[in-house]
């Protein structure tokens, strides 16, 4: 499978990650905090980086502040060589992004923002759409995949019409944290279904803030990297998350043992990855 970016194609024939940058805008990151945040991501197995403002605050950040914020990380990633993406719906914050090198946008309200389709259109981005997280379900008959199937139809339709290639489309079909449980692991079980579009899933892992402070964040971490393992599986090919680590390593395991390599080479790779997190938490 190719994905077309502004001046060249990339391969996402096996699953890749997208590490997350979230820039508060009340203290945002120095140019050195973002430089080291991109090695430390890039070391530890990431492919793309995914820079957003407040993307879990429910306050609106003035259009000049977002791009701003997300041009200045941008300028450091272009000594980077993660693929840059934004995370934003407003299409003059895409603009600006792309002057600044952004290759991806990243919108979670799916190229509905007027404008949004001409911008992505004319400027060659790749567009990852998000299924709309607002829909909650509730009915036991409702069927969560029907309906975010027919969402993806209808925004296909919009982006083809509007002159995009459907080699620079990505589908997030996760539905919202604010479903139920049921919901949202009928909706995981069944990603398979959307191999059918026949363009790259992504998914965000893990869908809420960890707690790290009361203790929930390994054994949370624990049915991240199971779901993350299952949706490689399922054909997503983009992980976007904060826990790049963590999810780096459930996934090269896997693929390691999978393909069955010599004992000497899964030891080796285990024991640096072990010896890493163990220097981690020592520091």
């Amino acid at each position: 499978m190719q994905l077309h970016l502004r001046d060249s194609y990339f391969d996402l024939s096996s699953t890749l990650i997208m590490a997350n940058v979230d820039i508060d805008p009340q203290n945002p990151y120095s140019a050195e905090e973002v430089k080291e945040l991109l090695c430390d991501y890039e070391e530890s197995g990431a492919t793309f980086v995914e820079f957003s403002v407040a993307q879990h605050l429910d306050a609106a950040v003035p259009v000049e502040v977002e791009a701003k914020l997300l041009g200045d990380a941008l300028d450091v990633a272009k000594d980077s060589l993660l693929i840059p993406a934004v995370y934003t719906s407003n299409p003059q914050v895409m603009a600006a992004a792309a002057e600044h090198g952004a290759q991806i946008v990243v919108d979670p309200n799916a190229l509905r923002t007027p404008g949004a389709l001409e911008t992505v259109a004319s400027l060659g981005l790749v567009a990852c759409m998000c299924y709309d997280q607002s829909v909650i379900f509730k009915e036991d008959k409702d069927d969560p995949c029907a309906a975010v199937s027919e969402f993806f139809y209808e925004r296909i339709d919009a982006c083809l019409n509007a002159k995009i290639e459907r080699q620079r489309l990505i589908l997030d079909p996760m539905i919202g944290v604010g479903a139920t449980v049921d919901f949202r692991l009928k909706m995981i079980g069944r990603l398979k279904t959307f191999n059918s579009f026949g363009m790259p899933l992504s998914c965000e892992l893990p869908r809420v803030i960890e707690d790290e402070e009361n203790n929930t964040y390994e054994h949370r971490m624990t049915v991240v990297s199971a779901v993350a393992l299952f949706a490689e599986q399922q054909g997503v090919r983009i992980i976007r998350t904060r826990k790049v680590y963590d999810i780096a390593l459930a996934i090269n395991t896997w693929h390691v043992l999978h393909l069955s390599a010599r004992p000497f080479k899964l030891s080796r790779m285990i024991g640096k990855s072990l010896k890493k997190a163990l220097n981690k938490r020592r520091g």
